[in-house]
């Protein structure tokens, strides 16, 4: 999988595409666009049909259109470019024209434009400058725009994690401070919805990652695109996903030329420290003698090495009116000091990344009805020192060389073809391939084989070397999607095919005893177990889905609009014939073909109602009820992949005395749980997303809107485990007192007679059944009057199990029940800025959360009592009792623009993130002993960050 492989993938891809719709392929998938329609009425409010009705948008793909109003009124354009600005006209013999500018179009949304046209010359023109209703009044679709406009005078990181989580309800893993988590992806939920619920699309295509649902395939260049959506449910039949998606939208070329060059960065000048005496000390105590003695200066710190991002893109006509581009490149590097972590010569470690960006974009007008876009994308994120565990919100600490290098290349190639074959008849078709690979090994420069990897599980740190590394991987998502849109009397039908085929390959091997490997465990520096690996393996897996659909945005009465959909979808895998390499510790074997992991038939229905309270489209009730299909990609045929990567334990006698594991000193294996030893229930169904929503809405003068909003969301049909081979009665309880915390504890220990046996069912078990309430009360005002705010207040709570598919007949597994995932019980946020005189903006951007639930364990080892699993982890209390500090940030910003003649503007900024320099705690040891509650990650301290924007 070299570069040149790629590039040469990538042509023939783009020759295929094209190739296809050259022969009207009838395969594709919706590209992300705008709508505007409305009802033209006299001054009685009577409706007026056949009145003539224009769209203009000169030089814009699309931007020019023209359509008649129907027996009720009512006209609508659709596939409009988003972030664009367009004008309405109608006119009727009779009446005066009147025109409606400055209207304001975003992807997947229908903006309502309601004309009055009264009696008199249709030479008289009436022009009506003003914002349209800032309520959809057709749909329950929730989502948040930001467009670039706005996200340039808002102080933020320019990623989509630290955008997102100024989004009303939504909920991040980790806390963004002006970039910091950048090149490291969050995860995002909304009203408790699952990870897997997630995606993120670019113009319709999707670019998560193949082998994992909700997370990102890549990295993403914010600026490259024109707007970026935050979608939170209610999706409609053509949306596969309920949970939180990223749905950004490209830049589009126009008739005139437009150009960008973006700078901001920071340096360790521009940080400042937030590490107070108190937890220096508790920095301090953890790091190693040995990096003590090489540096007795030694001051944790968590500054901010360098952060820049430098962004261009140029767009314009190639012919006009014909054929535009639009092309966009981004450089970006991130250097920060990971707090906890130490190297062996006494300096912290760094966490150093680098990514790099670009695209390029053509649209073709082949004829007024007839549209042509391809998008081509490319980004590569190298990690330097990429961990086991997340860098920020993890537990754990690390020595750079026990951390491995990271390189991901993703192209991605979309070609989208739109025809309007009537005024009321559109069909849509796209093809589209995304892949994300990585190439070469991954391994430190320090490593060399035969270094074991090292870890204490009482201080949670790694040395030496990770247990296993990869050498290469290859991820693929080919994507094809075909929709026919009409418009007849009160229905606003959509009909369409999705297909979609995802495929991971990857390779993996260990270090101690090449391509096999082992862990050495400790437990306070003390030699305890060890773990070995079954490697080389191979992952090769496949998931292929389906689905046709059909939905309808039917206005049943002026006011009542209705939002009906079904999905029907079919999902399929396979694990292709695999074979396991002899090692020390496995034996070769090969195995045949896995089909139907998983085989399923499912039925989506969708309901929305809009009841537009007093017709004038400011005041409307939305109630929704939704179903939705959990992803699961290639992680489901993964768990009985015959040689998916796994390990076992063993007891660790040091005889020597010498810290290193001699394979005469391992006790028996505890046993691999291979996919061999993984089943699914034949009857196994579909985990699905039962989604309740009441809203209300209210525009508030011409530019506010205030909601307020109760959302339910269950969780049924989890698919969790059972080892059948390892009873739950099997298991013998007993009463000890943990030798490292003083802990008392009911430790059940496994039967000697079941060691090493597996038999893991897998089903759908009620058990695992989790269910969320909130209330959101959201704020939002529109760019006007020379400022915009944005903000909202959640509660919720997220209820079910802690443990996931872990075994149901281990009854160590104790306080299932409880807050699950980033539960998160209050949010308030608010951002927002202002235009004072001469061009200069003033912008904040306020949040508070509460802290994140922990989970209080002890680990019972061989040195407390001597156990057939060697060792384990058991619960002292549920979930949630306690919690992370609440974080509280608060970021502001300044901007002035200057003009340089009528073509040119250049904007330096400054802003200053975690202004209070707040040190929350993000990451702590929650194993009782002591190292626990030691601090192992905080948010970073204040920063300044300077920038440049220049735009033409």
């Amino acid at each position: 999988m070299k570069t040149r492989f790629l590039v040469k993938r990538t042509i023939s891809i783009a020759s295929v595409a094209l190739w296809l719709f050259a022969n009207n392929s009838p395969l594709a998938m919706a590209q992300s666009v705008g709508a505007i329609s409305g009802t033209i009425q006299d001054a009685t409010g009577a409706v007026i049909p056949g009145a003539n009705v224009t769209l203009s948008n000169p030089g814009t793909i699309g931007g020019n259109q023209q359509a008649v109003t129907d027996e009720r009124g009512i006209y609508q354009f659709t596939r409009l470019v988003p972030s664009s600005t367009y004008s309405v006209k109608a006119e009727l013999p009779g009446f005066r024209t009147v025109v409606r500018q400055n209207i304001v179009v975003n992807a997947d949304v229908t903006v309502r434009v309601d004309l009055t046209l009264e009696v008199g010359q249709t030479s008289d023109t009436v022009t009506v400058t003003g914002e349209a209703p800032l309520l959809d009044t057709t749909a329950v679709f929730n989502q948040i725009v930001l467009e670039r406009q706005i996200l340039n005078k808002l102080p933020t990181g320019q990623d989509l994690w630290s955008i997102g989580r100024m989004v009303p309800a939504v909920v991040m893993g980790k806390y963004d401070v002006g970039g910091s988590e950048s090149m490291a992806q969050s995860t995002g939920i909304i009203h408790g919805s699952l990870q897997t619920e997630g995606a993120f699309l670019i113009d319709g295509t999707e670019t998560s990652n193949g082998g994992s649902p909700g997370t990102a395939g890549g990295y993403y260049d914010a600026f490259a695109f024109q707007e970026i959506n935050y979608q939170a449910g209610n999706s409609p039949a053509e949306n596969e996903r309920g949970g939180l998606v990223y749905s950004m939208v490209s830049r589009t070329g126009t008739n005139d030329f437009h150009g960008y060059f973006n700078f901001i960065g920071t340096n360790g000048r521009l940080n400042s420290d937030n590490i107070t005496p108190a937890l220096r000390t508790d920095l301090i105590a953890p790091i190693p003698l040995r990096v003590l003695q090489a540096n007795p200066n030694l001051s944790p710190s968590a500054k901010m090495k360098s952060l820049y991002n430098s962004a261009a893109g140029f767009s314009g006509p190639i012919l006009r009116d014909r054929l535009w581009f639009s092309a966009t490149g981004q450089l970006a590097q991130l250097n920060q000091l990971r707090v906890g972590s130490y190297n062996a010569d006494g300096t912290q470690m760094v966490d150093d990344n680098r990514q790099h960006d670009y695209s390029i974009k053509l649209s073709w007008q082949v004829k007024p009805d007839m549209q042509v876009h391809y998008l081509h994308r490319f980004n590569t994120r190298v990690a330097l020192k990429r961990t086991l565990t997340q860098l920020t919100t993890a537990n754990d600490f690390y020595e750079a060389r026990a951390t491995r290098i990271q390189q991901l290349l993703n192209p991605m190639d979309q070609v989208t073809w739109t025809a309007t074959l009537s005024p009321k008849l559109v069909l849509e078709n796209m093809v589209s391939r995304f892949i994300t690979t990585q190439d070469g090994d991954d391994t430190q420069k320090e490593v060399k084989r035969g270094d074991i990897a090292r870890f204490d599980s009482v201080t949670n740190t790694y040395t030496v070397a990770q247990p296993t590394y990869s050498d290469a991987r290859w991820d693929s998502r080919k994507y094809a999607h075909s929709s026919l849109s009409y418009v007849a009397g009160a229905h606003n039908l959509k009909v369409g095919y999705q297909f979609t085929r995802n495929s991971v390959d990857s390779h993996t091997f260990g270090l101690s005893h090449y391509p096999a490997g082992l862990r050495a465990v400790f437990r306070n520096g003390v030699p305890d177990s060890v773990n070995t690996y079954n490697t080389p393996t191979r992952t090769n897996l496949f998931t292929q889905d389906q689905a046709v659909y059909i939905q309808d945005k039917w206005k049943a009465t002026r006011k009542l609009t209705l939002n009906l959909g079904l999905r029907l979808q079919k999902t399929t895998g396979w694990v292709p014939a695999l074979c396991q390499e002899q090692t020390i510790f496995v034996s070769a074997k090969c195995f045949d073909k896995i089909t139907d992991v998983p085989n399923w038939l499912d039925l989506a229905p969708r309901f929305g109602l809009i009841y537009d309270i007093f017709g004038d489209g400011k005041t409307a009730l939305k109630l929704a009820a939704n179903r939705y299909y959990i992803g699961v990609y290639t992680a489901h045929p993964g768990r009985v992949n015959p040689i998916t990567l796994t390990n076992d334990t063993r007891t660790w006698t040091d005889r020597n005395g010498d810290g290193i594991p001699q394979l005469d000193e391992l006790g028996p294996s505890s046993g691999f749980n291979f996919g061999t030893t993984n089943r699914y229930n034949l009857n196994l169904k579909r985990p699905y997303t039962n989604e309740y929503s009441v809203e209300i809405e209210r525009q508030l003068l011409a530019d506010f809107v205030v909601s307020l909003g109760f959302f339910h969301r269950e969780n049924r049909r989890n698919i969790g485990s059972k080892n059948l081979l390892v009873p739950r009665g099997t298991y013998t309880p007993l009463l000890v007192t943990e030798k490292n915390s003083g802990q008392q504890v009911t430790v059940y220990d496994q039967a000697p007679a079941t060691r090493g046996k597996f038999d893991v069912l897998f089903d759908n078990f009620s058990e695992l059944d989790s269910h969320f309430n909130g209330l959101d009360l959201t704020v939002r005002k529109r760019l006007s009057n020379r400022w915009m705010v944005m903000g909202g207040l959640s509660y919720g709570k997220n209820v079910g199990d802690v443990y996931g598919t872990s075994d149901l007949n281990n009854p160590n597994f104790t306080f299932r029940r409880g807050v699950i995932g980033n539960d998160v019980p209050i949010s308030a946020k608010v951002a927002g800025f202002y235009e004072l005189p001469y061009g200069i903006f003033l912008s904040a951007n306020l949040q508070h959360f509460t802290g994140f639930p922990e989970l209080d364990t002890v680990t019972v080892g061989s040195n407390t009592v001597t156990l057939t699993q060697v060792s384990q982890s058991v619960a002292v209390a549920p979930r949630g009792t306690n919690r992370l500090p609440s974080v509280n940030m608060g970021d502001l910003g300044a901007r002035k623009t200057f003009k340089i003649g009528e073509q040119f503007s250049a904007e330096p900024t400054v802003d200053v993130f975690n202004v209070t320099n707040a040190n929350a705690t993000q990451g702590r040891a929650t194993v009782l002993g002591p190292a626990y509650h030691r601090v192992a990650a905080i948010v970073r301290g204040r920063m300044v960050r300077l920038g440049f924007y220049l735009n033409f």
